[in-house]
């Protein structure tokens, strides 16, 4: 990243070292370039920035995922995109959006918790199930879960 700095500073210099008038077209069209590319220098050093703090928290992300669950495993779907955490302790319930329609996981904990806790859509960010009894479970969940009844 240095070196294009460089270079375009380089750039500069020699444009304002031609000494052209300051009312000729090719001395403001030269400028301009030049501007540009100065202004795309910051931006590619902006993206570059951004580009390695997104590295570093994946790299987190991945390492607190992979290293602490070696019991789970990870079943991606690719008929339906979906990716579905497997684990034998923990039961999930799958609720379609009703906004955008795609299904949220969430544990089935939840349901049972004392707190109101509501679960939102990450893509439309609507309220897909809130655990105050206002909001029922999809027909299908008991059957999910071994016949397992819920209130």
């Amino acid at each position: 990243m240095d070196e294009l700095r460089e270079r375009t500073a380089y750039l500069q210099g020699l444009t304002e070292g031609l000494k052209l008038d300051e009312g000729k077209d090719e001395q403001r069209i030269l400028k301009q370039i030049v501007d540009i590319i100065a202004d795309l220098t910051d931006e590619v050093e902006d993206l570059q920035v951004s580009v390695e703090d997104l590295e570093d928290y994946l790299e987190c992300f991945d390492d607190e995922l992979f290293d602490d669950d070696d019991d789970d495993e990870i079943d991606l779907d690719d008929d339906d995109d979906e990716c579905e955490l497997l684990d034998d302790d923990i039961t999930y319930v799958e609720v379609e959006c009703p906004q955008c329609h795609d299904i949220i996981c969430f544990e089935s904990e939840i349901i049972d918790d004392e707190d109101i806790i509501e679960v939102t859509c990450p893509n439309c960010t609507k309220v897909v199930f809130v655990n105050d009894g206002s909001m029922s479970l999809p027909e299908d969940w008991e059957k999910k879960n071994d016949g397992e009844e819920r209130e």
